[in-house]
């Protein structure tokens, strides 16, 4: 009676677990920050953030808003996605043959969007936290990639 006792109490630990992190996980994956500037000047610094940091550079800015409208959708708020690439850490991962299931997420993105408040904020993957789901090489250039990506929002932040 013991025995289905504790097997009950397992069972009922990983449910509870399992809802835990089906909570706690979305929010925990995609860091949200508030910017100080206006929309095209918060875009622009965060062009002028990933290009001062060694290493990485903008590969293209799309403008979101300008595609839905262009689709025929009326009164989009403003949102574009400055996504950013570093050769380096790209080469670390594109090496091996095993890794590149990450190539979905490559190159990464910065997204800037304004609320209908007027607020503007940025929005980012938490890739270090992704990255430890791989683990290897991936959690170690996305923790790299992490650290990076934090100095550039704190830049534009300031």
């Amino acid at each position: 009676m013991k025995s289905k006792s504790l097997i009950v109490g397992v069972i009922i630990g990983f449910l509870l677990m399992g809802v835990a992190v089906w909570f706690s996980m979305p929010p925990m994956m995609i860091n949200i920050h508030k910017s100080t500037q206006g929309f095209d000047e918060t875009v622009a610094a965060v062009e002028s953030a990933v290009a001062a940091q060694p290493g990485w550079k903008v590969a293209k800015v799309f403008d979101i808003q300008k595609n839905i409208t262009d689709a025929g959708h009326e009164g989009m708020a403003r949102v574009k996605i400055v996504t950013l690439c570093n050769p380096h850490y790209a080469n670390r991962i594109l090496t091996d043959d095993k890794d590149k299931v990450v190539t979905t997420m490559m190159p990464l993105g910065i997204g800037v969007y304004e609320t209908g408040d007027g607020s503007v904020y940025m929005s980012e993957m938490n890739v270090g936290l992704v990255g430890m789901m791989f683990g290897g090489t991936i959690a170690e250039v996305m923790g790299d990639t992490s650290a990076d990506i934090g100095k550039m929002m704190t830049a534009v932040s300031q």
